[in-house]
């Protein structure tokens, strides 16, 4: 059974303080007017959320995913009722409690105690309930003598263990929680984990927003990936991180057209394209191609060399050694990695030409201009995800059998 629908799901906002001060008030004589409503974009107005739809099952739980000012904690806010959407609508089957922002619900004056009891007088809970509530959120938090003192005093992770607690055991019957469980612990998160799967199991539907990936694999069934406000890709969560991981960018990668020339050869194109398939992929054989016009005829040696996105680091560089004779005129120079040892993501390949004798550069691609683009494909599975998160380079070839 459906808990919650969203469908075609619209949040805009203005750049400008000002600027949104004034259209909020437009906006709100506009609905006061029969048919009134806000329309597209204003000047100086963007989409934090574009035409978002999803369905959440019961007992079901869906991660949503995407690199900062995609959008998540806006959707987040917007299907607990703390912002109104612009378009589109959300359906809710039954009730649903929320950990979004750090702190949000808690009176910083009060008692971590005295929270609790106006979290259940808000509910509506009677005086047997809320001993109950009270015993099992202090007892989940391990905050001790601390419960007493006003949360203002508390730290960022003392406050995201009430907050999570809090939401947690009111027993809703979905739980939206946002990244702010990153404040706390590592022996907090893990019991969170746990209270999520256990939650799950009793039949609870959960909507996670987190960038962390063992989070999200141990607990979420599917993924939802935002870019912009817009909704790009859905599947399974482990799909979702992997189509989230290969789309990361790189800085400066776009193709070149051609190299500058620094000798009497130049370079016309540098590419890796795989043997077989439409992609290069982990572990599969790729082949390396330059392209070249040579001035006159020379004796070089070449060689390429893999960097990471932000061109900081060199992964891994071969160079042919042995003397190879060029002819003036159009050729190619290929060599071919019979099983490609990196991790899904995208590099920068670089590759030059060097005089044999002096080794000296005849022609260069990727130092002085734009490197070539290397995109490479994993699997989607919890290993690759879990490597490229932890921006893992290459793969090894490992026989865990072997013993002492």
């Amino acid at each position: 059974m459906t808990v919650l629908s969203v469908s075609r799901l619209s949040k805009k906002y203005a750049l400008q303080l000002r600027r949104a001060l004034w259209y909020g008030m437009r906006d709100i004589a506009r609905e006061l007017l029969p048919g009134g409503g806000t329309g597209g974009l204003r000047p100086g107005e963007f989409w934090a959320i574009d035409d978002v739809s999803f369905e959440l099952a019961r007992g079901e739980s869906l991660a949503i995913v995407g690199r900062n000012g995609a959008g998540k904690s806006t959707l987040l806010k917007v299907l607990y009722g703390l912002l109104k959407p612009d378009r589109g609508e959300v359906r809710l089957r039954g009730r649903a409690e929320a950990m979004i922002e750090l702190g949000t619900g808690l009176n910083p004056l009060l008692t971590g105690r005295e929270n609790i009891r106006v979290g259940a007088a808000l509910h509506g809970l009677a005086p047997r309930a809320t001993a109950e509530l009270l015993d099992a959120v202090i007892d989940f938090t391990e905050l001790g003598e601390f419960i007493d003192a006003p949360v203002q005093s508390w730290s960022a992770g003392m406050k995201a263990r009430l907050s999570y607690a809090l939401a947690a055991h009111l027993d809703p019957d979905v739980l939206l929680v946002d990244e702010v469980l990153a404040v706390g612990d590592f022996a907090f998160q893990r019991k969170c984990v746990t209270h999520m799967r256990a939650f799950l199991d009793r039949g609870g539907s959960l909507l996670l927003v987190s960038h962390n990936t063992h989070q999200i694999q141990s607990v979420c069934e599917r993924g939802l990936l935002l870019d912009r406000g817009r909704l790009i890709f859905q599947g399974t969560a482990v799909e979702t991180l992997n189509v989230m991981f290969e789309q990361r960018p790189a800085d400066n990668t776009a193709r070149p057209a051609a190299a500058p020339a620094i000798g009497p050869i130049t370079i016309e194109e540098l590419l890796a394209e795989p043997l077989q398939g439409d992609a290069v992929r982990t572990g599969e054989a790729v082949r390396i191609r330059l392209r070249y016009v040579a001035g006159e005829r020379a004796d070089v040696l070449w060689g390429f060399s893999i960097w990471m996105g932000d061109q900081w680091v060199c992964v891994a560089g071969e160079y042919d050694a042995e003397r190879r004779t060029l002819d003036a005129g159009e050729g190619e120079l290929t060599c071919v990695i019979p099983r490609l040892p990196l991790v899904g993501g995208r590099y920068a390949l670089r590759a030059g030409i060097l005089d044999f004798d002096t080794r000296l550069p005849l022609a260069l691609v990727g130092w002085h201009d734009t490197p070539s683009v290397l995109d490479v494909r994993s699997s989607a599975s919890v290993l690759s995800n879990t490597q490229m998160a932890a921006n893992q380079m290459i793969t090894m070839d490992v026989d865990w059998s072997r013993g002492e």
